[in-house]
């Protein structure tokens, strides 16, 4: 079975939420707790997560978890592929990963059985990259194969990762899902309270948003 690292992305400004979002209680724990959750519950235990702005209190906010603290310290200045970037060169340099997943750290609520399903179908359809998919659109996390990192990390051209595994022709697979989490991202106050929602429900058995 595939190894695969988890990389989270928090170093961003949090500008159009007003507040700072990995932060944020859900339930009385921190949003990123709950992100770093996801991978707990599918077996990832290895989390690489790149912070900036406030990264001593996400630091804080992570521990007893077996993860990797990188810093973006240009967090102001940079968009997230610079971050994700700096995320998969460490676990490159790791040397004992096939692949690893990328998840912003403002999504808390993706089934871990998403990520266990996205590396079944990497191991059997043989992808540079899986996506969860509506069928129609692309959701989060990929999974990135190992194959394509160092072809990544030296990417300068336009449109971010988006851009990357076009110039690179990557061999894109996809797992269609009806897991509402995956669509689920905190932007704005209303998205706040709609993750909130959904997770409580979740937690309570109910159906999800």
């Amino acid at each position: 079975m595939m190894k695969a690292a988890g990389l989270i992305t928090v170093a961003g400004q949090s500008l159009r939420m007003h507040a700072f979002k990995p932060l944020l209680p859900i339930d009385g724990t921190p949003m990123i707790a709950h992100t770093a959750n996801v991978f707990s519950k599918a077996g990832i235990t290895d989390l690489f997560v790149v912070v900036g702005k406030r990264g001593e209190e996400i630091i804080a906010a992570l521990e007893g978890y077996n993860a990797h603290f990188l810093w973006n310290n240009a967090f102001e200045e940079t968009e997230m592929f610079a971050s994700f970037t700096i995320g998969l060169n460490a676990i490159r340099r790791a040397g004992s990963f096939d692949a690893c997943f990328l998840l912003p750290g403002d999504m808390p609520a993706v089934e871990p059985e998403v990520l266990k399903s996205l590396m079944h179908e990497m191991e059997q359809g043989g992808w540079d990259v899986v996506f969860p998919s509506t069928g129609t659109k692309r959701l989060h996390p990929p999974l990135i194969h190992a194959r394509l990192f160092d072809a990544l990390i030296a990417y300068s051209g336009d449109d971010g990762l988006r851009g990357a595994f076009r110039a690179l022709n990557a061999k894109i697979g996809y797992v269609v899902t009806q897991n509402t989490g995956c669509r689920l991202d905190v932007d704005t106050p209303e998205d706040y309270e709609r993750v909130q929602r959904y997770l409580e429900k979740k937690h309570t058995g109910e159906d999800g948003a």
